[in-house]
């Protein structure tokens, strides 16, 4: 097995490839698509790293399978460190092998190839953990301060970044001679200066990242205590139940060898994931323990090779099951899943050139295109290369397009909305007049509202208004150095400061 690695590592990487290909764009990566074509310091819900890492690789092309590339690339990253971390602390190179393909074949690295935000996050946790457990035990400094810039970069990705901080605190003060003030100091010297970019970037923009993250997803939120026994159930599937099996058979000897070695791996995996559970009952996403997985896979070296070897038989059994299943949805006719609640998600993530040439066959291009929907907008401005605006809705999520679009600009104009689902609210207050089509693609239809002469003023007091209130309603305690929306539709208003 070992003596097959390279090999076994490229097969891997090209099957990931070819899913790359493949498999249709999903909504959340349609919307990442439209942070390429409005590159920013930070985006709405989010911040930046993703559309950085998007926009980049977009250079080689706009077809879905160059945008992916990067989060291939993070695996690729990411399992190549096992190997070499693996190599280093045991000297043994068919240990660190196996070791690598445990986590090459598991179902959470071979399904690893839609774009995310856990895409940078994976990588740079890994990396900062990486440095940072060498620069503690080798007493290097420098590492320290890497490992700080890598966090950085990470807390540019995802805010859970933050649980690593955690471990680490927790890894400097458990035991002084790891000099807690100067590594503390380092981290914070390599990582402050990212999060300080993120902070002024939001406080010269609404506070959107905060007030997403923090106040608008979080309203009217309710206690389900189920996720206590969800979240266990999909840690069991992501590190695999034989895996953590022979974890458990062999807990003693495992336990004695990392305190033995002074292995700090274990607290960059157990501390967030313990977090993240006591909080599971409130608001816990189930992908949002991934990027810590990396440092279970480094702890199971203390295994026999034997058990290592039937953890990756297992594993590629396992994920052989996964890749049959997508394969041959991939192979069925669209019109097989025409019954499905989500169908009309499928024929446009799918076949949205389609739809896109037959909207315009249908009802021509001389009209502004929008949809009521901020994934929707993002899927059609994919197909047609062109950008599309979000009208009239309300969601918490996805509310980029809020700085991109001008809606004074649009007064007069006419509109053509595209949605997948019934329009149900009620557009004849914001046109002059307005008439509803169908448009049948795939067996599915979809709605089509086209408004003629807009009426920005009705849209600015019925909808922006209702708008500012529920989305850009800043607290008192935030200091506001700026805000597009109130500059764009509110100057009369005085900016919450």
């Amino acid at each position: 097995m070992e003596k097959h690695y390279k090999k076994i590592f490229i097969t891997i990487i090209a099957v990931k490839l070819l899913l790359a290909w493949l498999f249709p764009i999903t909504s959340d990566e349609a919307y990442f698509y439209t942070w390429t074509k409005q590159l920013d310091v930070n985006f709405y819900d989010h911040p930046p790293m993703t559309g950085w890492a998007v926009w980049l690789f977009s250079s080689f092309g706009d077809h879905i399978f160059f945008l992916r590339f990067f989060t291939v690339l993070c695996g690729v990253v990411v399992a190549a460190g096992i190997f070499f971390i693996i190599k280093e602390l045991f000297k043994d190179h068919e240990k660190a092998a196996i070791v690598s393909l445990s986590f090459l074949v598991a179902p959470l690295h071979m399904l690893f190839f839609p774009i995310s935000t856990d895409s940078p996050l994976f990588v740079f946790v890994f990396l900062s953990g990486a440095a940072f457990y060498y620069g503690v035990n080798r007493k290097t400094p420098g590492l320290v301060f890497l490992s700080g810039i890598f966090l950085g970069l990470a807390v540019l990705s995802k805010y859970f970044a933050g649980l690593l901080l955690i471990a680490f605190f927790t890894c400097i003060f458990i035991k002084k001679e790891r000099r807690p003030v100067k590594n503390s100091l380092l981290l914070l010297a390599g990582s402050v200066p990212f999060v300080l970019l993120h902070l002024y970037w939001n406080y010269m923009s609404c506070w959107t990242n905060i007030m997403f993250n923090v106040i608008n997803r979080n309203k009217n939120i309710s206690y389900d205590f189920s996720g206590l026994l969800v979240f266990p159930a999909c840690q069991i599937y992501l590190a695999t139940p034989w895996l953590l099996y022979f974890l458990f058979k062999n807990f003693r000897h495992v336990l004695e060898k990392i305190k033995q070695d002074n292995n700090l791996f274990i607290y960059f995996y157990l501390i967030p994931i313990m977090i993240l559970f006591l909080v599971s009952f409130y608001n816990t996403g189930l992908h949002w323990v991934l990027a810590f997985y990396p440092f279970l896979f480094l702890l199971t070296a203390y295994l026999k090779k034997e058990i290592l070897k039937k953890i990756v038989k297992y594993s590629l059994v396992f994920s052989l099951v996964h890749l049959a299943l997508i394969f041959i949805v991939l192979l069925l006719p669209i019109e097989t899943f025409k019954n499905h609640q989500y169908y009309h998600d499928f024929v446009l993530c799918m076949h949205g050139d389609e739809v896109y040439e037959k909207l315009t066959d249908q009802f021509g291009s001389d009209y502004i295109l929008a949809t009521n929907g901020y994934y929707t907008s993002g899927a059609l401005a994919y197909f047609s290369k062109k950008r599309c605006i979000v009208f009239l809705d309300n969601s918490k999520y996805g509310r980029h397009d809020d700085k991109l679009t001008d809606f004074k600009r649009l007064d007069g104009k006419d509109i053509l909305v595209f949605a997948t689902l019934e329009l149900k609210a009620d557009y004849t207050p914001f046109f002059k007049q307005i008439k509803k089509e169908k448009l049948t693609v795939r067996q599915n239809d979809f709605n089509i509202l086209i408004g003629k002469g807009f009426n920005y003023s009705a849209y600015k007091e019925l909808f922006l208004k209702k708008i500012l209130q529920d989305r850009y309603d800043i607290p008192d305690f935030l200091p506001v150095g700026d805000c597009y929306f109130y500059n764009l539709y509110f100057p009369e208003k005085n900016c919450p400061n």
